[in-house]
């Protein structure tokens, strides 16, 4: 949950350097176009309520069926994944798109679907579960050479549960993951930011209208080409990156996230965010309601997300 500009200028030369990938699909013209508000509504509601893995189980149960079944409803491949987490079941909610040429080769977007107690989880985090499933309903016509999986994890709330699971299954089974990007809050705007006190506040705006995107030094290829497909695709949609060293044990604020169990298993990922507490002022809270969300802004982070994933599953 943080944001930031260029780690040093060499990495904006990099990244200004690098050609544009062309999506090649004729069905991609125009997508961003066809993301609905409505349907990014529609989805907040859908799991709209106190859905906490520790006092509300029946709950989270409830906001995973509903996920579960939007993306049975858009046509993709769906399964659980389950794990044991304080004694009990609880399950990531897992849709594959196929690819046609390399499908060992995966592509993952991921998101969770848990809450903190007492809070309706507005944009922590069924904001990113609402552009997840917006993704899903436009990913799955397009003609992909690697694997898309989107995700919906659980437990994420409680030291990354279900992330941590899913990131040791995939490294014990030697899985060819690519890319990984985690929605983590991609919601809220205001007029204020706040930054970690590693960073120097002069040097960053002042306004929290821009979605940030954090990735560390093994992830700093896919952080390139994810940044630089934002600018192309959404360019009016003020987007920062920020390349952090190691796994981010200097920044706490960079490793929030689903991502940071796939960085432990060596694997490149990303995280997509509002910035969280450093923006939003109802973070955890009861006031974390549908009502204090951006959803034009969501609307550009879809749509953004949604031409990089099939950027990267074609190249």
């Amino acid at each position: 949950m943080i944001m930031g500009f260029w780690a040093h200028p060499l990495f904006a030369a990099i990244l200004f350097s690098l050609p544009l990938l062309l999506m090649g699909d004729e069905r991609a013209v125009g997508m961003q176009d066809t993301i609905s508000i409505e349907n990014l509504k529609q989805h907040v509601r859908g799991i709209h309520f106190d859905r906490n893995p520790r006092t509300r189980y029946f709950e989270l149960e409830q906001a995973g069926r509903y996920i579960e079944g939007e993306l049975l409803k858009v046509g993709l491949e769906v399964e659980a994944d389950f794990f044991q987490w304080e004694g009990r079941s609880y399950r990531n909610i897992v849709a594959e798109k196929k690819g046609k040429i390399f499908p060992d080769r995966v592509f993952i977007v991921g998101a969770h679907y848990d809450a903190v107690p007492g809070s309706p989880g507005a944009d922590d985090n069924a904001s990113a579960i609402a552009v997840l499933l917006e993704v899903a309903k436009h990913i799955r016509p397009l003609s992909l050479d690697s694997t898309v999986r989107l995700i919906a994890f659980s437990v994420e709330e409680y030291d990354g549960g279900g992330s941590a699971h899913y990131a040791q299954r995939a490294k014990n089974a030697d899985e060819k993951i690519l890319g990984m990007i985690s929605l983590e809050m991609v919601g809220f705007t205001g007029s204020k930011q706040g930054y970690p006190r590693s960073l120097n506040p002069k040097n960053y705006p002042n306004a929290g209208d821009f979605i940030g995107i954090v990735g560390n030094e093994r992830s700093r290829g896919l952080l390139e080409r994810v940044h630089q497909s934002f600018r192309a695709h959404v360019p009016e949609l003020p987007s920062e990156c920020l390349l952090v060293g190691g796994n981010g044990e200097e920044m706490e604020e960079g490793r929030l996230s689903d991502h940071s169990p796939f960085w432990e298993q060596g694997f490149p990922a990303l995280m997509v965010t509002d910035t969280a507490f450093l923006r939003n002022p109802n973070y955890h809270l009861p006031s974390d309601t549908i009502e204090t969300l951006n959803f034009e802004f969501m609307r550009k982070v879809a749509s953004g997300v949604l031409y990089t994933i099939a950027e990267l599953a074609r190249g």
